[in-house]
């Protein structure tokens, strides 16, 4: 999951990475003006939850922090109880068109936007499209995630969610 969101390639997260995945987002999208502008906001929503230090700009999260990070999160138990509200700034920031579902362009955008190729967007879609209507509800993709992030099943569906697992 790090080296997908460290989209400049520089070893650590930054502001500017954030940014430069809503950038491409909007591009791949064609996102009008305000429609970008909104985008970038709610990337930089989650940057600030990433640094935990409000609006420290200038903040760099390395592998090992950003993985301590999410141990620390992740076993708060105030936080686990209250997972899916915590997720669901990525679901809107993806939901680009906010219609309350993320469609396969927007999916395929999202990846796009942190540097994995978008052919790996249609089979993760799928997957976590449980439903099939060719959409993935805010209900869906907070399952998804929650099994992502907490399952310890090393065959488990969701664990390509933010594409192909690396070395």
């Amino acid at each position: 999951m790090f080296k997908a969101v460290d989209t400049t390639g520089q070893g650590y997260l930054t502001k500017e990475s954030l940014e430069l995945s809503a950038k491409r987002t909007a591009q791949y999208l064609d996102l009008n003006e305000e429609q970008a502008g909104n985008h970038m906001n709610l990337r930089l929503d989650i940057w600030r939850k990433f640094v935990s230090r409000g609006s420290d700009d200038n903040a760099k999260i390395s592998e090992d922090e950003f993985v301590q990070n999410h141990l620390l999160t992740f076993n708060d138990s105030k936080i686990r109880e209250n997972l899916a509200d915590y997720l669901s700034v990525e679901f809107i920031s993806i939901d680009a068109d906010g219609d309350g579902y993320i469609s396969p362009r927007e999916h395929a955008a999202y990846f796009y936007g942190i540097g994995i190729p978008t052919e790996h967007s249609r089979r993760i879609f799928d997957i976590i499209d449980i439903n099939k209507d060719g959409l993935i509800s805010k209900e869906e993709f907070q399952q998804a995630q929650i099994e992502f992030w907490l399952s310890e099943d090393e065959n488990g569906i969701y664990n390509e969610f933010h594409g192909p697992l690396v070395d």
